[in-house]
């Protein structure tokens, strides 16, 4: 019987079985992320947080020496083992444009477009004081739009349109075009999921 892509002990576990696998210094370079041969662990920033993800094991522990939980494990294991190095194009897509990002487009619009719109579409100051607090920047995107690096070489672009009487507001995520070369489409639909629950905690 296939299994689900995303049954989590089984990821985390073929997950762990190919981080292993890869050289380290050659992840550490390609994801842009410290790789410490003394202590054999990695740092990743992620979502404002600074994770410790240790080498060849694969576990990931935060700042408190408290471990992850197992989706933020495998985003985290998924960036340092598929990353290609390469540049960011400076040009955005949409979840759509990602590879088969038509099969994964429902459940994109369940984690991330939905949850996104109903905490910021009414409230877009909020969206400026969160991207603030995790290192993002505003854009000149829709009526307020705003670019938050989740991972160092996967930065993600908030969208919003506040609407009016006839249109309620609107909203989207894009990604960089090069963004298929860090992670696999079904990621980038856990991966925004993920980015808009913690900006909602700062809410």
């Amino acid at each position: 019987m296939k299994r689900s892509p995303y049954n989590m002990d089984y990821t985390l576990q073929l997950s762990r079985e190919k981080f292993a696998k890869q050289e380290p210094l050659r992840m550490a370079e390609q994801s842009d992320c410290y790789f410490s041969p003394a202590t054999e662990s990695f740092t990743v920033p992620f979502l404002g947080r600074t994770y410790t993800v240790s080498y060849p094991d694969g576990s990931a522990t935060d700042t408190k020496q408290q471990e992850a939980d197992a989706t933020t494990t495998v985003l985290l294991l998924h960036y340092l083992s598929n990353a290609s190095g390469a540049p960011l194009s400076g040009e955005w897509i949409t979840f759509r444009e990602l590879p088969s990002g038509a099969v994964y487009t429902s459940a994109f619009q369940k984690r991330a477009i939905i949850p996104f719109v109903k905490a910021f579409g009414t409230q877009p100051t909020a969206l400026t004081a969160v991207a603030g607090r995790l290192n993002g920047k505003l854009s000149s995107h829709g009526d307020l739009s705003c670019i938050i690096p989740v991972l160092p070489r996967i930065p993600l672009l908030f969208i919003l349109w506040y609407g009016d009487n006839e249109l309620p507001p609107g909203g989207n995520i894009l990604f960089d075009r090069h963004a298929h070369t860090y992670m696999h489409t079904e990621d980038f639909a856990v991966l925004a999921g993920q980015t808009v629950s913690a900006m909602r905690k700062l809410v």
